[in-house]
């Protein structure tokens, strides 16, 4: 059986305290967790500072983990000066036909790469997304241009930290939230205090599956643990339906919050190509 196995994760500032720039203690467990998922697809959002001197944090990370290449999508300067940066980094048993990132359309950008996976004939698309956590109607917008990617006979994944709401998920109590963030989550005052959930409809309308479905997992949470916050699943994989036919497993992966590592889960998804040949 020929599987890979894709993981998403949200490393909140890198692993780093004091916003990225302090103490790497949370990243070293952040490393010693990730070996145990082997995985063959690696998807990170919040990658502060992994782009000074070099790369160097991102190397550190990649080598840590034994993955043989690495690709940072540079992130725009949000108003608080941060830069949250992405990253794809695979397997020796992947290959990169090309890759590279959007900006001009992203809050943070976006991360892409076109993908020979072992065994298989054609590319797997892939997109690294960690959509703008503060404007509902600019997350419509940011994914727009993936809908075409579920096209027939493409092979495509979406994957990352989506900054709203899985489909099936069960509407949150927001009355945990203050005020003031909850504009980033509900619909338009006039529409009533829901969670908008166009992305996922979106996205699901143009044709893309949610791996959750398949093996009912559709309500776990998976990220905004944090004092204060209202749990929910926001770090989704997505896969077109050329691709899903290869689905053979589906994970939601807690060490990172039981462990006080980040403030979300990684998740997991395992793919038998065999089953598209």
């Amino acid at each position: 059986m020929t599987t890979i196995r894709v993981v998403t994760f949200n490393s909140l500032f890198g692993g780093h305290d004091d916003d990225g720039l302090g103490a790497g203690h949370r990243w070293r467990g952040q490393i010693e967790f990730l070996k145990t998922l082997n995985a063959d697809i690696l998807a990170f959002q919040e990658c502060n500072f992994w782009d000074l001197l070099g790369g160097r944090r991102l190397y550190q990370t990649a080598n840590a983990l034994n993955m043989s290449s690495a690709h940072l999508a540079y992130a725009n300067e949000t108003t608080a000066g941060h830069r949250f940066h992405s990253a794809i980094m695979l397997s020796s048993r992947v290959r990169t036909a090309a890759q590279g990132a959007d900006r001009s359309r992203y809050h943070h950008v976006m991360g892409w790469a076109n993908l020979t996976l072992p065994g298989l004939d054609g590319l797997v698309g892939l997109r690294n997304l960690h959509l703008d956590p503060f404007d509902p109607r600019n997350r419509a917008r940011e994914i727009a241009p993936l809908e075409v990617l579920a096209a027939p006979g493409r092979r495509s994944l979406l994957v990352g930290d989506i900054n709203s709401i899985g489909l099936d998920y069960p509407e949150p109590d927001w009355t945990a939230l203050p005020a003031h963030v909850l504009n980033g989550h509900l619909l338009m005052p006039r529409e009533g205090a829901a969670f908008d959930r166009d992305v996922t409809e979106l996205l699901a309308r143009a044709g893309f599956h949610d791996a959750s479905h398949l093996f009912q997992q559709e309500a776990v949470p998976t990220a905004a643990f944090g004092p204060g916050d209202v749990p929910r699943r926001q770090d989704l994989i997505l896969i077109s339906p050329a691709l899903l036919p290869a689905l053979v497993g589906y994970e939601v992966h807690r060490e990172p919050v039981d462990q006080e590592l980040s403030d979300h889960a990684a998740v997991s998804a395992t793919f038998d190509l065999n089953r598209l040949t």
